[in-house]
This record gives structure tokens, C-alpha cells and sequence, in this order.
């Protein structure tokens, strides 16, 4: 095709519904079945605080540690939002927006297509694969419809309409105050249409775009910051430590999109420019700023598809081609399953791991006084607890420096412990390289609470919990139940240690720790009957299915029952979700129980092979302490 030939992709839009109804449910499971972050929570207390209040904090309320300094919320309406619907509807119902408005967006740029609408249909879908880490509840994600409609309404080569100012305006509006610094952009794509049509077009009309880049300006300073939020773009955007991300830094989906759409950039420049500079704008950005990289694979996914249409000749989207496109869409939807949901949708952040046990201890025994806590819990417990915290997810507000030192708290926190005067502690309760010992044998430290999720220590002496029972035997931070032999082959402490395991089941009836626990401790004392009950409550548990550290406690306990089958199989399965987070500390303890079961059973090479792996993955960091996702 000649370089001046008119190509299909020059006609603004196909719409194809059937497909587009096919896509847009293909995308809404990705988004349902996702990951979460715990940043959510803080969102949700910022909404609550807003409502309750009637003002935007100007600065930071959450943490003791920062408390005064400047911090103000950019996305005051999206944090308004998130909390009605999360207070009305449920974890679900905030989820279930997300999923819809990521999926709205990418049903929206289906139309754009050259002419080849099942092409754009994979393009597309690859693309929302890709972008597994951005389906998060933050406010990041209504950027995505927004940028989608903002893109067909500024793409046509038409002449000026006014119906084109109120709708460009009326959105810049809304999505400044959903999500201020993430609007900027969207006023330099009006930017960029205003200098395309000054190019080309007549005088009026140059002023006619002049006055629409001019009307997006005044709708973006209606953000309570003003015209502010724009200098606030690096700080705000990539504003969490923790954020989900790919373990290959170098071949991965966004990367793979990124050399595509380069190359689509260069094929697409003349006849595409809102595009192609859309699309390389957020490209730029995105290698900077992590959360704009699900935004700039949106915007890409059109223009590499119109790239494509160069080479691929136009095609219907027939019945049969349709249903084979439909198979297609299973099989990525069984991949992003097995990849995605299933070993990283309820390890960390909003819904799935939420702190309500802990939190309700908190509340139910007045702990006052200031506690410490990991990063990712902060947020949770800010909202749920309604404590000050020592630390949470907000890179911008407490610096690397002070975030490392956070994350190393199983090093750290004596000194921490001396400096800040902390009067509790609310841990996670992860159990591979035992995180916790640095407090458990600190005689001045008593631990007052254990579930699967959290561990809360207190003072001996100070303004923690007075009155409530301190645990002397139990260490609920290990992986595996046989820390309690010693003490269950003292007979003057046997009793003492089954109290201590009744007291944990009550104090925290949903947890499955306890329960295994419980069963090694009657397995050990030759009560295999009163074992096999509580064995069954856990394996019927919902948590012991995507907990790997349950699983293999559970699989432990199994295996010193003589089921060396059944404990092979979950020691298999929970390193299997143990490698796809990166967990280290917790596959290399697996590896090394997996030996011992294939030495047992007389498969030696097999045995030499695991100890080997065993002894390489000790030798890493634990990568647990990271969100760390698959590579995809």
C-alpha cells in the first residue's frame, strides 16, 4: 500500500457489538478475579473523613509519625466514592467497580480498528492481560474509561463542534477531582489536538481548539488544589512502595507492549498524531511513573492494531471467527487464573487479607499508646483499628530511607523500639524464617494476639494491654508445629501448652493455625482421633487452599501421620504458590521437607535435586517482603 493511499484505519470508528460485548466480559473477569492493594483502606478512610468532616485535609492525620506534615488527597471524589460504596455495598461491590470500569475502557477502543475488528479484539485483550498489576480499587483505574473516552472523542478529523468543549470540559472535570495528577495528561492530549489543528485548519478555528485546550485548563483547576495538581504528578502517581509487579524487569507484558507500540508509533505518526503522540506521551511517562504503564498499554493497544492493519488485510467478524476468538479469550482467562488470581489474589491488600481480627482486638481492649507496624499494614489498620500508625504504603510522605527501614523490622526493630517508644506491635503473621523471633525473645515484649493474618505484641511494662493473657509457650510466627515437642514432652507443661491452643481457637475462631496446631499436639500425645476432626476443619477451610504456609503446616502434620502422599501433594502445591511470589525463605523450607519425603520413599536423585534447590533459594533475600507477581 502506497504511503499516500487512504487507509480503513482513517475512518474514525467500527463498532461491532457482539464482539465488544465478548470483550468487555472477557476484560470484567480479569478485573474481578485480581490482585488488591492495602492502599485501598486509606482511600476509604479519606472518603469517611471527608463526609464526616466536610473538608479535604491538608495534612497527613493517619500516622504519628508524620502527623502535621503537608499531605492532602488528590482524588477526593474517587476516596468519596470508594467509601459510599464500600460502607453500602462491600468489599465486593468496590471491586466489582473496578472491574467494570476497566473493562468499559477497553470495550471503548474496540471501534478503533482497521477494519479487522477481531485483530483489535486480541490486541486488546493481550493488553488487559498485561496490565494484571493495575487492577487494583485505587483511583488509578477510573483513569482508564476516562483516557478511553477522552480518546474517541478528540480522535476524528472533524471540524470544530462545540458539543466537542462540553464534553472535553465536563470530563477534565470529573476526572480532576476523581484523580487530579492523572488529569493533567489528559489536558496535554488537548494540547496536542489544539497544536494539530493549528496546523491545518483556518484561523477561527485554530482559536476555536485554542479555546478548547484553554477550557480543559479551567476545568482542571477545579480540583480543590487548583492548577497545583499539576506539579504534584511524580509525587502523587507512583505514591506506593508496594505496588505489584512483574518478576522479570525485563520481559514482561508492558515491556513487550512498550516495543510495540514504538514500532507502532513510527508506522502510525502521519496519519494517527492524537494517537501516536497519546500513546508515546504515556510511554515516556510510564517508564518513570509504574502507575501510568496500565494507562500507556491502553492507549497503545488502538494504535498497535492500526499498525498492524499495514500488514493484516481487513476482515469480518463472522460467527465461526467469533467463536474461535471466543476459545482464544479461555484460554488467556485459564492462564490469567492459574498465573494471577489464584497464587496472588488473596495474599495481600484490600478484601482478601483485611485486618479485622487484629483491628477488633485493638478496639475491644483500648490499646492505646503508639504502635509499630509493617507498611502494607498501616492502611488497614488506619481505617479498621482507627489508630494513628506507625507507617503505611505512602512513598511520597515518609521517603525510601525511612521505608526500608520499616520493611527490615526483623532487624531494626530494637532500635526502632527505643526511638520511637512503642507500646504494641501488629505484625503479619509470616512464618517462613521465623520474622518474628527478634520480639518473641525480647523479655519485655508479650504476645497478646494470633491469627492467620496478623500478630499483635504488647509491653510487659508500659501502656499496652493490661489485663489480657500474655502467651509464654506458643510462638505462632513459625511455619512448622514441632516448636512445640519440648515443651509437650515436659508433663509439668503439657497441660499449659493444650490451655494456651484451646485460648488461641477461641480468641481466634476463624483462624486454621490453631486448629493445626491443636491436631499435631494430639497426634503427638497418641490421640489420633481427636486429630482427625480438627485435620478435617482445617482442610475444609477456604484460606488453607491460598495460604502456602497453612498448606504446608497442614501437609507437615500429614506427613507425621504417615499420609506421605497427601503431604507430598500440598508440599508440592504450596511451593508451587510459594515460586510464583517469589517467596524464597518459604519454597527453599518446602524443597528442603521434599527431600526428606523422596529420600524416605527411596528417590534419590530426585531428593539430591530438591536439598540443591533448597540450598540456592536459602541463599536469596526473602522476596516475600515484596509484592512480587508472575511473569506475564
Amino acid at each position: 500500500m502506497g504511503p499516500h493511499t487512504r487507509h480503513p484505519h482513517e475512518k474514525p470508528h467500527h463498532p461491532h457489538w457482539p464482539l465488544a460485548l465478548l470483550l468487555f466480559s472477557f476484560v470484567l473477569f480479569l478485573g474481578l478475579f485480581s490482585v488488591h492493594e492495602s492502599l485501598t483502606w486509606l482511600h476509604i478512610k479519606s472518603g469517611a473523613d471527608i463526609i464526616s468532616s466536610g473538608t479535604i485535609a491538608r495534612a497527613d492525620q493517619y500516622s504519628y509519625t508524620m502527623n502535621g506534615r503537608p499531605w492532602s488527597t488528590d482524588s477526593w471524589l474517587a476516596d468519596v466514592l470508594f467509601y459510599l460504596v464500600h460502607t453500602h455495598i462491600g468489599p465486593e461491590g468496590l471491586m466489582a467497580l473496578k472491574a467494570l470500569a476497566v473493562a468499559l475502557a477497553f470495550a471503548l477502543l474496540l471501534p478503533i480498528n482497521p477494519g479487522n475488528p477481531l485483530l483489535a479484539a486480541a490486541v486488546l485483550a493481550l493488553g488487559a492481560m498485561a496490565i494484571w498489576a493495575g487492577y487494583t480499587e485505587r483511583p488509578a483505574v477510573l483513569d482508564l474509561p476516562l483516557l478511553a473516552l477522552l480518546i474517541r472523542i478528540l480522535r476524528p478529523r472533524a471540524a470544530f463542534d462545540w458539543k466537542v468543549l462540553l464534553k472535553v470540559g465536563g470530563l477534565i472535570a470529573l476526572w480532576a477531582n476523581l484523580h487530579g495528577p492523572a488529569a493533567s495528561i489528559g489536558v496535554w492530549i488537548v494540547g496536542l489536538k489544539a497544536f494539530k489543528a493549528s496546523l491545518r485548519t483556518p484561523e477561527r478555528e485554530r482559536l476555536d481548539f485554542l479555546f478548547l485546550f484553554l477550557a480543559s485548563v479551567l476545568a482542571l483547576s477545579l480540583n480543590p488544589h487548583g492548577l497545583a495538581v499539576f506539579t504534584r504528578i511524580f509525587a502523587s502517581l507512583d505514591s506506593s512502595w508496594l505496588s505489584w509487579h512483574s518478576l522479570s524487569p525485563w520481559f514482561n507484558g508492558y515491556i513487550l507492549f512498550a516495543a510495540a507500540g514504538i514500532a507502532a508509533c513510527w508506522i502510525c505518526l502521519q496519519q494517527e498524531f492524537i494517537l501516536t503522540m497519546t500513546a508515546a506521551s504515556l510511554l515516556v511517562l510510564s517508564f518513570v511513573i509504574k502507575e501510568l504503564r496500565p494507562a500507556y498499554v491502553l492507549a497503545a493497544c488502538p494504535l498497535i492494531t492500526l499498525g498492524l492493519g499495514h500488514f493484516f488485510p481487513a476482515r469480518t467478524d463472522t460467527p465461526l471467527r467469533t467463536l474461535r476468538w471466543a476459545a482464544f479469550m479461555g484460554c488467556l482467562a485459564v492462564l490469567h487464573w492459574t498465573g494471577v488470581y489464584g497464587p496472588l489474589s488473596r495474599w495481600r491488600g484490600y478484601g482478601p487479607v483485611a485486618l479485622d481480627g487484629a483491628a477488633h482486638f485493638i478496639r475491644a481492649n483500648s490499646l492505646k499508646g503508639k504502635a509499630f507496624n509493617e507498611p502494607e499494614m498501616g492502611a488497614p489498620l488506619a481505617y479498621l483499628a482507627g489508630r494513628p500508625v506507625f507507617i503505611d504504603e505512602r512513598m511520597a510522605l515518609y521517603g525510601p530511607d525511612f521505608m526500608k527501614d520499616a520493611l527490615n523490622w526483623p532487624v531494626t526493630f530494637p532500635q526502632m523500639a527505643e526511638i520511637y517508644g512503642f507500646d504494641y506491635a501488629v505484625v503479619r503473621n509470616r512464618r517462613s524464617r521465623y520474622p518474628a523471633r527478634v520480639v518473641d525473645e525480647d523479655l519485655g515484649w508479650g504476645l497478646a494476639y494470633a491469627d492467620d493474618q496478623a500478630l499483635i505484641y504488647v509491653r510487659r511494662k508500659g501502656r499496652g494491654l493490661q489485663a489480657a493473657e500474655r502467651r509464654n509457650i506458643l510462638t505462632p510466627n513459625r511455619l512448622w508445629p514441632d516448636s512445640l515437642d519440648r515443651a509437650l514432652a515436659d508433663a509439668a507443661q503439657r497441660a499449659a501448652v493444650l490451655a494456651e491452643l484451646d485460648r488461641w481457637i477461641v480468641q481466634s475462631p476463624d483462624s486454621v493455625q490453631p486448629l493445626i496446631w491443636k491436631a499435631y499436639a494430639w497426634e503427638i500425645l497418641g490421640l489420633s482421633h481427636k486429630a482427625d476432626r480438627l485435620l478435617e476443619l482445617a482442610r475444609a477451610h477456604s484460606r488453607t487452599a491460598h495460604d502456602p504456609e497453612i498448606m504446608a503446616s497442614l501437609a507437615f502434620v500429614l506427613d507425621r501421620k504417615g499420609m506421605a502422599a497427601q503431604a507430598r501433594r500440598l508440599y508440592l502445591k504450596a511451593s508451587h504458590l510459594a515460586q510464583r511470589r517469589a517467596d524464597h525463605a518459604l519454597e527453599a523450607e518446602l524443597a528442603a521437607r521434599l527431600a526428606k519425603l523422596y529420600r524416605k520413599a527411596g528417590e534419590s536423585a530426585q531428593a539430591r535435586s530438591l536439598e540443591k534447590r533448597a540450598q540456592e533459594l536459602a541463599a536469596l533475600p526473602a522476596g516475600s517482603a515484596l509484592p512480587f507477581g508472575p511473569d506475564i
